[in-house]
């Protein structure tokens, strides 16, 4: 007769909710001195996760430690243990609101869409090709307020991203998508990252996967936060209750687990194969405003006059009586 044990079925084995990172991100060392460490359960990050995810942030890592580690190599500083599985899941699709898109938006004022702007500008411009040629990936597009700008100037735009939500909103917009793996070969004139490899497990696989997409001579931006007084503050203090939630976010737990600062960005891009643009002041200024070209100058000064100065132009904004 079969023991009662026959007829049970085996337990699924429990994923961990954390892995653990043995080299260094970037370039790959396994030297590294440690800045900081508390458990998840800790004070200090309870108070941070409690007010940064309002209320939202289970304690699923509970039995994890936070780590801050820098690599003795490249200076990348890096979290070793990171979210993986559900917990992942859970951080990007529950803890994070659903209602981030009209946060976003509600937070966006002039300045930011002028500085979207005067990115788009300043590719056509270096780039000196029509827009319509340009081939742009925005690489972690978020809600895409980026690629819609550059769609608004004429750029051919593809998105990247992971979340299916804003996979179906770029597709609500008619904002065309990728997946990484399939990204074709030699393509992409431009290749957008905002604040995207702070994010990132594997950041320099990626970046190689993205260089090779790259068409010749074109050009990959990535912008993170600067983690260097972040990282100061924390081996100062060593305790992370007494910094302000503006100085946790460049090291962020479980979310910024690359904390760059220039030096150590430069070196990603070298390892990955990639070399810094210096542009001109004369090609970032003039990209802003077009002022800078004598012709282009005079055009953009007299067009004002003779459209709202001079009262026989048909050009005319109107209020209402």
């Amino acid at each position: 007769m079969q023991s009662q044990s026959a007829y049970i079925k085996p337990l699924m084995p429990v994923m961990p909710s954390m892995q653990k990172r043995e080299h260094c991100p970037s370039c790959n060392s396994p030297s590294f001195t440690s800045l900081y460490h508390e458990p998840y359960s800790g004070a200090g990050i309870k108070k941070y996760l409690a007010a940064h995810y309002e209320g939202r942030a289970s304690n699923d890592a509970d039995e994890y430690v936070y780590e801050l580690v820098q690599c003795t190599d490249c200076n990348l500083a890096y979290q070793p243990h990171v979210p993986t599985g559900q917990l992942l899941s859970e951080i990007y699709d529950e803890w994070i609101p659903r209602t981030e898109l009209n946060r976003i938006r509600h937070g966006m004022d002039l300045d930011n869409y002028r500085y979207f702007a005067e990115q788009i500008q300043f590719i056509i411009q270096h780039l000196q090709m029509p827009p319509h040629l340009i081939n742009v990936l925005d690489f972690g597009f978020g809600w895409a307020e980026w690629a819609k700008m550059a769609i608004a100037f004429g750029c051919n735009v593809t998105g990247s991203e992971l979340s299916r939500e804003r996979l179906d909103y770029a597709q609500s917009i008619g904002l065309k998508t990728i997946d990484f793996s399939k990204l074709p070969d030699n393509t992409f004139h431009f290749i957008n990252t905002e604040q995207v490899f702070e994010h990132l497990v594997e950041p320099r696989t990626i970046l190689e996967g993205l260089v090779k997409a790259l068409a010749p001579n074109g050009i990959i931006k990535i912008s993170v936060p600067n983690a260097k007084a972040s990282i100061r503050k924390i081996t100062q203090t060593k305790d992370i209750s007494l910094m302000s939630r503006q100085e946790i976010m460049p090291i962020a737990p479980l979310e910024h687990i690359n904390a760059f600062d220039a030096d150590s960005l430069v070196a990603l891009g070298k390892a990955a194969g990639l070399q810094v643009l210096r542009p001109s002041l004369y090609t970032l200024y003039n990209s802003c405003s077009g002022l800078m070209n004598v012709k282009n100058a005079g055009r953009l000064l007299a067009r004002q006059i003779y459209r709202h100065i001079y009262p026989k132009s048909t050009f005319i904004y109107f209020v209402r009586a």
